[in-house]
């Protein structure tokens, strides 16, 4: 009994090294995201977002779920974890070589097939990265099966620092010769981060590596992990590969369907930043803190369900159910109220503010589809999420292609198409788990109650801020004070509800 009772720390401990890392990674992201949209503006934010959307697609084809498979795979198999890892290192080598020749080679017609031929820059900078990274994620996910949280969290913002650095030292340095040139410096971070990041990595994971190769047994033959390590591979890139894919597919549909509307090259890639570049940044971002959950909890629930240690399996997931729950509650009213200082003060653009109070809701949609998918994983129905991400993704494709071609339609059309992708495949993943079968009527009123407190909340916080008008206060103090006074009662509430469910 004790034993159990000391793995749920163990769990938030490793967790909140996540998080705090991921906090500081998308805390320098942002840092850099203001800094490019205060430099090149919706439109250069807009160009940037279209080459990036063809890197994570690249990526993710190289890299698929190889690093996340090899995690858990090592997670039970210490010594035949590393051996697949060096197997699967020369296969990474040779296949980032190859694509990134022909990316370099190729950077013309790709640029001319995201229809703006001034990325062709860009992506030829982008090249490099290619090559790198997804050696980099091979390393950190057998880090990851050694539970290296820690190393894995202190590679990563060293690697966006050197990112972002790179970018505020070459935006500027280009920004003379014209936008696109200086979005093609913005990219060069990805490969001086990930090169950087690997170096110190291998440097660190060398000289402090632990014993891994003995075995008090004859290993068996690689042929017979290989076959493993690949299935559950390929399952998972599948479902991962969903999301960049779908983000190359908006990057050529969304620009091309709003000039069919009537709007400019210059207004669609303006539009097509604002959306993607800041009012999805914005909204993305609390959900780091259901990524930095699902990036513990699925190692730990995945060992729960092999053991058939189901009360601990049933009590770590509706833990992380909670906290999504709770956590995309706070986070989605809190964007919503503060939209508008949000589009003005950060990042020096008003008309983003609509966007963003539009996708308010996804990090409580994003938050419950990323923990029902670990899950899902966990009992090994590792299709179940892919099947979801599938008819999201096309239900996505026929809001933006239907929409967007309407006159004015252009922002509605962007955030109804992303919401809907994410709220079929929670849905999709509900479905699968029984969530949405006979509900309990406590369950569904204890639900309510957190929706009304959280209103709650920010109607005090509101009125609060009104009282405190008579003192003759500046507009951005009574804005600071009550921004303070929300996050405070919400820290409060998620306290209370944590240690409820300790």
């Amino acid at each position: 009994m004790g034993e159990k009772n000391l793995k749920l720390p163990l769990i938030l401990k490793q967790t909140m090294v996540r998080a705090n890392a991921m906090i500081v990674v998308k805390a320098i992201g942002l840092v850099g995201k203001v800094f490019m949209t205060r430099f090149v503006g919706a439109e250069g934010m807009g160009l940037y977002q279209l080459a990036y959307s063809f890197y994570s697609l690249i990526l993710m084809i190289i890299s698929g779920g190889l690093p996340t498979a090899l995690g858990m795979f090592t997670a039970k198999y210490t010594a035949r974890g590393w051996r697949l890892f060096k197997f699967f290192a020369v296969f990474m080598i040779l296949a980032g070589i190859a694509c990134s020749v022909l990316v370099f080679r190729l950077s013309t017609p790709i640029a001319n097939l995201l229809g703006y031929p001034q990325l062709n820059f860009a992506i030829r900078y982008l090249s490099p990265a290619i090559l790198v990274v997804p050696l980099l994620s091979l390393l950190r996910g057998y880090l990851q099966g050694l539970e290296r949280y820690t190393t894995i969290a202190l590679s990563e913002i060293i690697e966006q620092s050197v990112r972002i650095g790179t970018l505020m030292c070459m935006v500027p340095l280009f920004i003379q010769s014209g936008i696109e040139f200086a979005v093609g410096g913005a990219v060069l971070g990805t490969f001086t981060g990930a090169i950087v990041s690997f170096a110190i990595l291998s440097a660190f994971f060398i000289y402090n590596r632990p014993v891994i190769g003995l075995s008090p047994s004859p290993l068996p033959s690689i042929r017979t992990d290989l076959p493993l390590l690949v299935q559950a591979s390929l399952a998972i890139a599948l479902t991962r590969l969903l999301i960049p894919a779908s983000d190359f597919i908006d990057a050529m549909i969304i620009p091309q369907r709003l000039q069919v509307a009537g709007v400019s090259p210059k207004e669609s890639a303006e539009m097509f930043g604002t959306v993607t570049g800041i009012a999805l940044v914005v909204a993305y971002m609390p959900t780091l803190i259901t990524g930095s959950l699902t990036h513990t909890l699925t190692m730990k629930i995945t060992a729960d369900w092999q053991n058939r240690l189901y009360h601990l399996f049933y009590k770590k997931s509706y833990i992380a159910m909670q906290i999504a729950w709770v956590w995309g509650l706070a986070s989605g009213f809190f964007i919503f109220k503060y939209a508008p200082e949000i589009s003005l003060y950060i990042f020096g653009i008003q008309n983003a503010a609509n966007p963003i109070k539009s996708l308010a809701m996804l990090p409580l949609v994003v938050g419950l589809r990323e923990v029902t998918t670990s899950i899902l994983w966990a009992k090994n129905r590792k299709k179940t999420p892919f099947i979801g991400l599938c008819i999201g993704v096309l239900s996505n494709f026929m809001i933006l292609y239907t929409l967007l071609a309407i006159p004015k339609f252009g922002y509605i059309g962007m955030c109804v198409g992303v919401i809907m992708m994410e709220l079929v495949s929670t849905l999709w993943n509900f479905h699968a788990l029984q969530l949405l079968q006979r509900p309990k009527s406590h369950t569904i009123i204890f639900l309510l109650m957190d929706v009304l407190i959280f209103e709650a909340i920010l109607i005090m916080c509101t009125l609060c801020s009104k009282a405190l008008t008579l003192l003759n206060w500046s507009e951005s103090i009574i804005m600071v004070v009550e921004i303070i006074h929300f996050c405070c009662w919400c820290t409060l509430f998620l306290k209370v509800k944590l240690k409820a469910l300790a």
